[in-house]
């Protein structure tokens, strides 16, 4: 049996869902937690095969929860409720967030979403649908003052600050600002890890928007991917070359060494020729 585990603080809205959801118990149970620090609680004593969470909560919130399920169970997806409303941040969110459901919803609707999400896992063996753009868009929408550590391995490790949902800075190894964002944004499979943000007032020093920044370091990352191919592709075609050189070198050597066995064999008779009439 699929076990799903919803977290949200409305306890109204638990129950409603935890009432509204009994009829699907033959295809998954409910298990519910008021905050991400319940929810943390929980799945260390249970396995879930899904998570769904709000943003907004006390303790621990979803981004928190979210980053805390991407570390430590990547192969169990995610679902996030949103309230962020507008057709425009529906749109910036769907690329990067595969599950995500907008408050108010219909029973049916989150139903659907959670039989999705279930079957995607089933078939893929791991979906947590979340990315790096994800967070950070998020981050955005939600106007949240953070400092996100970013690593992609153990020697990879950078920062992004955020002030009220604005990417104001950003360090990575020896590179800062502008440089060090494109880097990180640039990583395929990450850890995310919210800090407190310092104390120190950190200046704002990356004025472009996070769209644009995305969209930007995602252009660097496609050109540096054309510049590999094409460096792997003259290496094969020089290799090639060498190939065909070495081939029609290989064959020259033939052709000249059975020259040299004809004209051997030429001397030869021409030897016997001459030997024949004194035999």
């Amino acid at each position: 049996m699929d076990k799903v585990l919803i977290v949200d603080d409305d306890p109204m809205l638990l129950t409603i869902l935890t009432e509204s959801l009994k009829k699907y118990c033959n295809i998954f149970q409910v298990v519910t937690a008021k905050d991400g620090l319940a929810a943390i609680k929980t799945m260390q004593k249970q396995r879930f095969h899904l998570v769904i969470t709000d943003l907004h909560m006390p303790m621990i919130n979803g981004l928190v929860l979210l980053s805390y399920i991407n570390k430590n169970y990547p192969q169990v997806p995610c679902i996030v409720m949103t309230a962020f409303g507008t057709p425009f941040l529906k749109k910036r969110l769907q690329r990067d967030i595969s599950h995500y459901i907008e408050k108010p919803f219909e029973i049916e609707e989150l139903v659907q979403a959670i039989i999705s999400a279930l079957d995607q896992e089933v078939l893929s063996g791991t979906l947590n649908g979340i990315s790096l753009n994800g967070f950070l868009k998020m981050i955005e929408i939600e106007y949240k003052t953070c400092l996100c550590e970013v690593t992609e391995s153990e020697r990879a490790q950078g920062y992004l600050y955020f002030e009220r949902g604005i990417l104001y800075h950003a360090f990575f190894r020896h590179l800062r600002g502008m440089d060090a964002a494109i880097r990180m944004l640039q990583m395929d499979s990450v850890t995310i890890k919210f800090r407190k943000p310092p104390k120190k007032k950190i200046p704002r020093v990356i004025e472009m928007d996070l769209s644009t920044l995305i969209s930007e370091a995602s252009r660097i990352k496609e050109e540096m991917f054309d510049e590999l191919n094409n460096v792997e592709l003259e290496k094969k075609n020089r290799e090639l070359k060498e190939d065909i050189q070495k081939q029609l070198q290989t064959e020259e050597i033939m052709k000249k060494a059975q020259e040299q066995a004809a004209s051997i064999e030429d001397h030869i008779f021409d030897i016997n020729d001459a030997f024949r009439p004194l035999l």
